[in-house]
Formats: C-alpha cells, sequence, structure tokens
C-alpha cells in the first residue's frame, strides 16, 4: 500500500499536493488526555499529591490535540519550489535548496518515529540539540496519513523531482 501511495503523491508533482494529519491520530491523543484529565479531577477531589499538576497539564494537552482536529488546523503542502508546514494553525515553509536528508528517526525518551532531515537556516542553540537528539536539526511533526518510512521516501524523491535540472 505504502509505495502505491507515495507513487500516487508524486505523480501530482509539481503540486500542489496537500496532505493532512491523520485524524484517527489526534481523536486518540485528544481521548487520552481527556482520560488523564478526569484521573487529575479525581486526584484534585481527594487532596491527592500532584493533583493539579496533573489536572492542568493534562488539560492543557486536551485543549491542543482539541484544537488539532480543527479544521485547517494542521497539513503539509509540497510543491515545485518547498514545502510548507501548518501545526495548529501556525505555518512555516521551507525551500527544497535549504533541506536535504529526509529519513525515519526516533525521538527519545518516547522513541516516537518522525521523519528528521537538514535545514541549513536552522538557529545554531536548536540545530545542536535536535542533532544530538536525532542525528537531524528539524523534523516534521507528522506523518500525515502515510508511515514515517513512507513519508520520508516521499520528501526525498518530492525533493529530487524539483532540484533536478
Amino acid at each position: 500500500m505504502g509505495d502505491n501511495q507515495v507513487e500516487s503523491i508524486l505523480s501530482r508533482f509539481p503540486g500542489p499536493v496537500t496532505l493532512y494529519p491523520s485524524r484517527k491520530k489526534w481523536l486518540l491523543f485528544l481521548l487520552g488526555s481527556a482520560l488523564f484529565t478526569a484521573g487529575g479531577v479525581g486526584m484534585v477531589v481527594t487532596k491527592a499529591d500532584w493533583g493539579w499538576l496533573v489536572l492542568i497539564f493534562f488539560a492543557v494537552c486536551t485543549a491542543v490535540f482539541g484544537i488539532g482536529l480543527l479544521p485547517g488546523a494542521g497539513r503539509l503542502v509540497l510543491d515545485h519550489d518547498g514545502f510548507q508546514v501548518t501545526t495548529l494553525y501556525r505555518s512555516f515553509r521551507r525551500q527544497w535548496h535549504d533541506v536535504k536528508s529526509f529519513e525515519p528517526v526516533a525521538i527519545p525518551p518516547s522513541m516516537q518515529r518522525s521523519v528528521g532531515y537538514d535545514d541549513v537556516n536552522a538557529g545554531k542553540t536548536i540545530t545542536v540539540l535536535n542533532t544530538a537528539i536525532s542525528g537531524h536539526n528539524a523534523a516534521l511533526p507528522d506523518s500525515y496519513g502515510l508511515s514515517v518510512d513512507d513519508l520520508a521516501q516521499l520528501m526525498l524523491r518530492w525533493r529530487e523531482r524539483a532540484t533536478s535540472g
């Protein structure tokens, strides 16, 4: 399924092509956070240590994941010149000639997989930290309904097409 999906998206080069985050993933995170928020309420009611901290932290997580499910909150747009990432209504754009080395990486401590890449315009402080953690100075925030491996291949191949000739 993955190769066919990647080929289908690549067939739309030079784009633009818009990919959206997995609503299922965001919904699962929302539900998990809501459950922990309810646990935090229970902790506050029973005057348990850390109750307020748990309640506030997971209430904020619940709100963030709820916002992430709203229309237009997240997307990845690929075109001939570069890509634009939108997360929680905040966007950034990168040009293909400023990025390289898209590959799957595991981000500690959870070892959640993501697509890491190198951005020549990344700030120095964050570059050192990110490179120490993942081997790359930047990463995509989602896999946009693809496997991490497929998204890395898509990004590599789209960049290759955009920067050749």
